[in-house]
């Protein structure tokens, strides 16, 4: 065997230990009774073989290695969209809380509002019967002030009339008098 196989076969011992396998035994003994022996040709093949064989289980090692990762960061990936899909969810049932509170706050004011115009208009309807009786009563105070009036103003022209009579009498019981007082003689007594 040449310095450069044993080399060779070194560096394929190195690759064996390397992905946990048990290397290869060099002998330079004569006795061959225990050994298979390969001709240069096939040694170097299966040198050969054995390094594609050892750098394919490197390729795929890494492989192995690189789709660990990926599916490492694929899991958390997928547990950050989880995290965020819970989130948004979260907040989609909050916000539909919300909702249905406003809904509920928006009815109960809708409900308040209607119970207002209702409550106004049946005060509209209470005012405007309350004003008709008024407007009733007022014009029944004018009617009755109106024939107050005529009544005092028959009244004032009655005492009016009894006052003027009632001077023309005295002015005529004066005038008697004084007539009578004139014609016959009387004493200071009769007089008085």
């Amino acid at each position: 065997m040449s310095g450069l196989e044993e080399a060779e076969w070194e560096s394929i011992n190195v690759l064996l230990l390397m992905h946990g396998l048990k290397p290869l035994s060099l002998v330079k003994r004569t006795d061959m009774k225990d050994l298979i022996i390969f001709d240069k040709q096939s040694s170097q093949r299966m040198r050969e073989n054995l390094k594609t064989l050892m750098e394919e289980t490197s390729r795929q090692q890494n492989m192995i290695r690189e789709l660990i990762e990926t599916n490492k960061q694929l899991k958390n990936e997928l547990q950050l969209q989880q995290r965020r899909a819970a989130d948004q969810e979260q907040r989609a049932n909050d916000l539909e809380q919300i909702m249905e509170s406003v809904k509920s706050k928006i009815g109960e004011m809708e409900d308040e509002s209607l119970n207002r115009v209702c409550q106004q208009q049946n005060k509209i309807k209470e005012l405007q019967k309350e004003h008709k009786v008024l407007q009733a009563k007022c014009e029944h105070y004018e009617k009755k002030q109106m024939e107050q009036q005529e009544t005092i103003a028959s009244l004032q022209k009655d005492i009016y009339t009894l006052t003027k009579e009632d001077e023309e009498r005295v002015i005529t019981r004066n005038r008697v008098f004084s007539y009578l007082c004139k014609r016959v003689p009387h004493t200071i007594l009769d007089r008085q």
